[in-house]
């Protein structure tokens, strides 16, 4: 069953209320909404209805059904050339005549499968359109693209803050352990939102990805990047163990499939 947790403006200004219904409709307007698709997908509807996905491998293992009943996108947010990451990405970006966000290898490997519409971005280059900002910062991880079996350069790995119109800051970190300069990316662009991998092995544990959120200090935390695979067994309760009191709140415990308000 599709779940959708709303979180009250008053969260992401004061975090003093959180209210949960089930079931609910995406809201758009005001609001901004987020789905989880599983991994480190996402689905973003901003303040002014634009939709982004990030990292949109939309057949993954823990994909639900409904992550193919997108029925438009705008944006496409690549943060690395691995296929867990560009999955889908081609074939949307075609399907919706989307702009796909992401270095420039990456854009040279969709040009050439047919993608019309890219914007290369590196470390700390901003791509805007219509009040919306997208952010490219560093992730520390690989990048590679897989190309029929032929290993292409992927660029450097990266993590994406995105600033909506109504000044909801968002960021996903794509692929990464935890690095002290997230404490400059906090006093940059202050986070309200962040989407953290915990899973361990390829990305951070929960005990990393817990001193990276103390490190942001966000209002609130979505786990990602775990549970796909055997290997990536770091949890949700393993991050809030970690997590000193005044964060433990903060994290949104999600399934595949849930929306956040």
């Amino acid at each position: 069953m599709k779940r959708t947790f709303r979180v009250s403006l008053a969260v992401l200004l004061t975090m003093t209320i959180l209210s949960f219904s089930l079931p609910a409709q995406t809201k758009v307007g005001k609001g901004v909404s987020i789905t989880w698709y599983g991994h480190s997908a996402f689905k973003i509807v901003t303040t002014k209805g634009k939709v982004i996905l990030i990292d949109p491998w939309l057949d993954n293992p823990k994909a639900p059904s409904s992550a193919r009943n997108i029925d438009r996108v705008d944006l496409i947010l690549v943060t690395h050339g691995h296929f867990d990451h560009i999955g889908n990405t081609a074939e949307l970006a075609q399907k919706f005549d989307a702009t796909a966000v992401c270095n420039g290898d990456i854009a040279a490997y969709l040009t050439s499968k047919g993608v019309k519409k890219t914007a290369v971005l590196d470390y700390s280059g901003t791509y805007e359109v219509d009040n919306l900002k997208v952010i490219m910062v560093h992730a520390d991880h690989g990048s590679s693209i897989d190309n029929n079996g032929q290993k292409l350069a992927g660029g450097n790995a990266a993590g994406f803050i995105i600033q909506c119109e109504n000044g909801v800051t968002l960021y996903h970190a794509g692929d990464t352990g935890v690095f002290g300069d997230m404490k400059l990316i906090a006093e940059l662009y202050k986070p309200d939102i962040v989407m953290i991998p915990i899973g361990g092995v390829y990305t951070m544990g929960p005990k990393e990805a817990a001193k990276a959120c103390e490190l942001l200090n966000p209002r609130l935390i979505i786990p990602m990047h775990y549970g796909t695979f055997p290997a990536l067994t770091g949890s949700p309760v393993d991050l809030k163990s970690f997590l000193p009191a005044q964060l433990k709140g903060k994290v949104a415990d999600i399934l595949p499939g849930d929306t956040v308000n």
